[in-house]
């Protein structure tokens, strides 16, 4: 039985019948017979899930969990059985079951490269694909599985809206990009059947496609020289793909411990500040402080006679020759090191607060830096350079995620922004430049390719 290809076994029996107890034993003593097909294409938990034996599938699942990820017949799941069927309140039970017992089968695809979801809305099963929406929504998997097409080119909503199913129409229309084309360069809203579907993505934005902007494709851009945007995009892709994980806890360190000694060096400056004028102020600290700046500059060679003007309260002590020097290089060393922590850290929303804690730290650090800084123009420079820096470091990181959002489709927190801007741009034939867009779906193209190479 081990060495025949197709085997209606005893496990095949026990589950088509719905004895359970029989099921797992056989399954216990030989757990290959659950990956057995019969010469109709079906493992016994798709005979299982066909003969309504829900408790009898829904044990042998919780068994091996692989099981629900067996491909029979024409490349279906039993899953994708059960989506098909799943109609009743324990029928959608059995199907959270199975998702809930092998997550990984909502990626499967049958051999017309149809996900769950398609082959749920193909039957019209509403409710079931109701229930794998939500299921996708929870698990972060929504790009994944329904942005998947088929061997015509369909995506989830162009099957919806071709078979009629509006309650899972609902469900993808604020999900799912509404004007992507199939291969007979079809879009969603010229497939559907009822005016009520019509009316649901007309109200959402959906276009037919001969009012979509049609962006040249993949091999035409191949076979097109590549523009600077593109270089750009390449350069930076690079960058950060090929920083592994020891190279930037590395830097990291480095500029952690710039950025604390640079700190430091603004709250103690060498020399000390000068106190302010009050009788309860200890003279002999006043005379150390003075005394050792004096000696300083006499070893040195320097004039003393900027020391018998009457400092500020708060001031250095540092004579300005030194200051000129040590303050730039000071602030500058702090301002680039913020900056490179910045690009460094990765840009999820508990970083960015984390960004935002630097900006403030460095806003801290250009207002001690004022407060014990000689009023010259100088000491305005590195003020704002440091800050326009730092400031402008931080808009960048920001925009970056944004920018990010609009060319790759990922499920992550600004997943909706990249759907809003797809839909939009795709209908845009009046105020939106053709050139502008050309550029960025180039840029996407470049990106794609990138992504591919990376992974194989």
């Amino acid at each position: 039985m081990e060495m025949m290809r197709f085997a209606y076994t005893p496990l095949h029996r026990a589950a088509a019948v719905g004895n359970t107890e029989v099921a797992l034993e056989l399954l216990n003593l030989m757990p290959s017979l659950g990956r057995k097909l019969d010469k109709g294409g079906s493992s016994p938990l798709h005979l299982a899930i066909e003969g309504g034996h829900l408790d009898t599938a829904r044990f042998m699942a919780r068994f091996d969990k692989q099981l629900v990820r067996v491909k029979g017949k024409k490349g279906m799941t039993p899953l994708m059985q059960c989506a098909a069927r799943a109609d009743s309140k324990e029928e959608l039970s059995l199907l959270a079951r199975l998702l809930i017992a092998c997550p990984e089968s909502v990626t499967d695809v049958n051999n017309s490269n149809q996900t769950v979801v398609h082959v749920a809305l193909e039957q019209r099963r509403c409710k079931a694909v109701c229930v794998l929406v939500e299921w996708l929504k929870r698990r972060g998997q929504i790009s994944s599985v329904l942005s998947v097409k088929d061997l015509n080119g369909n995506t989830a909503l162009h099957t919806a809206a071709q078979h009629g199913c509006l309650e899972g129409a609902k469900k993808l229309v604020d999900l799912v990009k509404l004007n992507r084309l199939n291969s007979k360069k079809q879009a969603a809203l010229d497939l559907v059947t009822t005016n009520e579907m019509k009316k649901l993505l007309e109200g959402k934005g959906a276009k037919t496609s001969n009012k979509i902007f049609q962006p040249e494709t993949t091999t035409d851009y191949v076979l097109k020289d590549a523009t600077f945007p593109e270089t750009v995009s390449r350069a930076f892709h690079s960058l950060s793909t090929e920083m592994t994980l020891e190279m930037r806890n590395a830097i990291l360190v480095v500029a952690t411990l710039i950025v604390a000694a640079t700190y430091q060096g603004v709250l103690q400056p060498p020399g000390g500040v000068y106190p302010p004028p009050s009788n309860a102020i200890d003279t002999s600290t006043t005379k150390t402080l003075l005394t050792s700046q004096y000696y300083m500059g006499r070893r040195l060679g320097v004039s003393n006679d900027l020391w018998e003007k009457k400092p500020e309260a708060g001031q250095m002590v540092m004579e300005r020759a030194y200051y000129r020097f040590f303050m730039p290089s000071n602030s500058f060393a702090f301002a680039l090191s913020v900056v490179i922590v910045i690009f460094v850290v990765p840009g999820t929303p508990v970083f960015l607060i984390l960004h935002l804690c630097l900006v403030f730290m460095c806003v801290s650090y250009l207002l001690a830096l004022d407060a014990i800084s000689y009023y010259t123009g100088i000491s305005h420079m590195i003020y704002y350079m440091a800050l326009y820096a730092i400031v402008g470091a931080y808009i960048v990181k920001l925009l970056y995620y944004p920018l990010k959002a609009l060319i790759i489709e990922e499920d992550w927190w600004l997943r909706d922004f990249h759907i809003a801007f797809d839909n939009y741009s795709t209908t845009a034939t009046r105020g939106f430049s053709k050139a502008i867009l050309n550029k960025a779906y180039k840029i996407k193209k470049q990106n794609m390719v990138l992504r591919l190479s990376s992974t194989n």
